[in-house]
């Protein structure tokens, strides 16, 4: 019989967790951003347009929207784990950590000492007379990057992403999609491949 572990934050992740509270979230959207980025980024500057590519749920003409470009990095950790180090190690230690990085922020947001991304969504939505139908996917962005955290320092070819948009985030602006492709959604969504998204592989969308 295999025990699930349990999951002890380090202080890096729940210093990341504080972080949240006090950045600018969606301060500078639209205005001009050209702070260097690990990955190579087209600014979209009109309100309409980050709306219209905000809306779509599905990829199209060599975009992937905001919902798959997540999922993508989400994957490609999972099959990192898996492909590293078994489906035990998976069941019993990566998923405890994806389960416990959910449930830590939750009791920060009910204990009042954390802040509810999800409300701020919908505040930053209303505010800007966006669809109250978008996803803007923090809390699933907070939860990985805790995952990336939790697991770099045993995995050093762990395949970050999320870590690698949040300074976007920190500058007030968000990120809409990607333009450019990931093979992997055209044939299987669980797909197999365990490596980084490059820089190489394209373009982020950020407004």
């Amino acid at each position: 019989m295999f025990f699930r572990k349990k999951i002890v934050f380090t202080e890096e992740m729940n210093e990341t967790l504080r972080s949240f509270a006090e950045m600018p979230w969606f301060s500078c959207c639209g205005i001009p951003y050209d702070k260097p980025s690990y990955y190579p980024y087209l600014q979209e500057k009109d309100p309409k347009r980050a709306e219209k590519l905000l809306l779509h749920t599905k990829n199209y003409s060599g975009t992937v929207c905001l919902t798959n470009l997540f999922k993508e990095g989400i994957c490609r950790a999972d099959t990192f784990i898996l492909q590293t180090a078994g489906w035990k190690f998976y069941q019993n230690e990566f998923m405890p950590c994806v389960e416990a990085s959910w449930r830590t922020y939750e009791k920060r947001v009910l204990k009042a000492n954390g802040l509810d991304l999800n409300s701020v969504e919908k505040r930053f939505l209303r505010d800007v007379g966006f669809s109250d139908t978008i996803e803007l996917q923090l809390s699933r962005m907070v939860q990985y990057i805790l995952v990336e955290q939790y697991f770099l320092e045993r995995f050093p070819q762990f395949p970050l992403f999320f870590s690698r948009i949040m300074d976007i985030y920190k500058d007030g602006h968000i990120v809409l999609g990607w333009k450019g492709k990931f093979a992997s959604y055209e044939t299987n969504p669980e797909h197999e491949n365990g490596t980084p998204i490059l820089p190489t592989d394209g373009s982020l969308m950020i407004w």
